[in-house]
């Protein structure tokens, strides 16, 4: 994946994960060509590592968690904060930590958008648990016909705004049904 190497400590201690220099400058480089900043927090939640960016457009965000090679490793997590939510990537693939408050009422909705395509099933099964408030959807905008991926509450509408012509959409995700198992 180009950020971690393994090595082992001795012939019969555990694999030992790290983060090679060269590595992080090139996460660096691309990082900053995409618009994002490091971000000083260097957060880690038990053994999970978190590698945080923070920028100003969450669509570039976006892209550019999209562009990265696919994250193998269960416990490293790729985190950007912009002011539109804050976006990663994992083992998983895409996610948004959390909506905004704004999209649990689409009752303001300009228009009514569509779900294009799920973008992972990792969330869409958290959500249809209860364990998240959100999964990753390809939308289309009802006005422009513009297609972009938000995150969705499940079995909801919920409000998302068109990042191409600004039109606040109504998205209906009824139509996406996840069987209990």
């Amino acid at each position: 994946m180009g950020w971690l190497t393994r090595r082992r400590r001795s012939g019969k201690g555990p694999r030992l994960s790290h983060v090679t220099r060269a590595a992080v400058r090139a996460a660096r480089a691309r990082a900053a060509a995409a618009g994002l900043e490091p971000d000083d927090d260097r957060s880690r939640r038990g053994t999970e590592r978190h590698i945080v960016f923070r920028g100003g457009d969450a669509e570039l965000a976006k892209r550019y968690l999209l562009d990265l090679p696919p994250v193998e490793e269960r416990l490293l997590r790729y985190v950007v904060r912009t002011p539109d939510g804050t976006w990663g990537r994992d083992s998983g693939g895409l996610y948004l930590e959390a909506l905004r408050p704004w999209q649990r009422d689409a009752s303001a909705a300009d228009c009514t958008g569509t779900v294009v395509a799920v973008a992972g099933l990792r969330g869409l099964v958290l959500a249809a648990r209860g364990q998240g408030d959100n999964f990753i959807a390809e939308v289309a905008c009802g006005r422009c016909e513009h297609e972009w991926y938000d995150g969705l509450r499940y079995q909801a509408v919920t409000a998302v705004r068109c990042p191409h012509c600004g039109a606040l959409n109504g998205v209906d995700s009824g139509c996406v049904n996840v069987n209990p198992f």
